[in-house]
């Protein structure tokens, strides 16, 4: 799939826009870029962040900030590419080889960037770094499941 936006300042997207999730369980602020395979997300970490514990973001939120890096993706596509009126929900189907050097600290952002390397009926497999500056804090990769089209939840 090509994706041309030669003109998108994605600084000026609202990443709530394109994730079906919404506050207080967004953990993704900002996407700073988006091509067919591959999408770069930022995030930093507030210290009311739910996944929060002792000035600590968790484990389970780097997880989830993964699946929104790749949610983000997808929810572009729909949205600046296929011009559709809703984004695709998608589910964590695995995760594998998550490896955290350390986790980051509330005040810190966090940049990830997903790589997609596969996608085949509904499924798509990734692989994620996640970075602070120049620091790899954890890698991962993901199987993500998306619903059909037309099953998104309501509002």
């Amino acid at each position: 799939m090509a994706i041309e936006h030669p003109t998108i300042d994605f600084s000026a997207i609202d990443i709530r826009t394109l994730l079906p999730q919404q506050p207080p369980f967004v953990m993704v602020g900002n996407i700073l870029s988006c091509d067919a395979t591959t999408t770069r997300c930022s995030y930093t970490v507030p210290p009311d962040n739910i996944f929060c514990e002792g000035g600590v973001f968790t484990a389970p939120g780097l997880i989830e900030h993964v699946a929104q890096t790749a949610a983000a993706r997808l929810g572009f596509i729909n949205l600046y590419v296929n011009k559709a009126d809703a984004v695709q929900v998608g589910y964590i189907g695995a995760i594998k080889d998550f490896e955290i050097v350390r986790l980051p600290q509330v005040g810190e952002t966090i940049e990830t960037e997903v790589q997609v390397e596969q996608e085949v009926m509904g499924m798509t497999l990734v692989s994620a770094r996640v970075m602070i500056g120049n620091e790899l804090i954890a890698t991962t990769s993901m199987k993500i499941a998306l619903a059909p089209a037309g099953t998104e939840p309501k509002a």
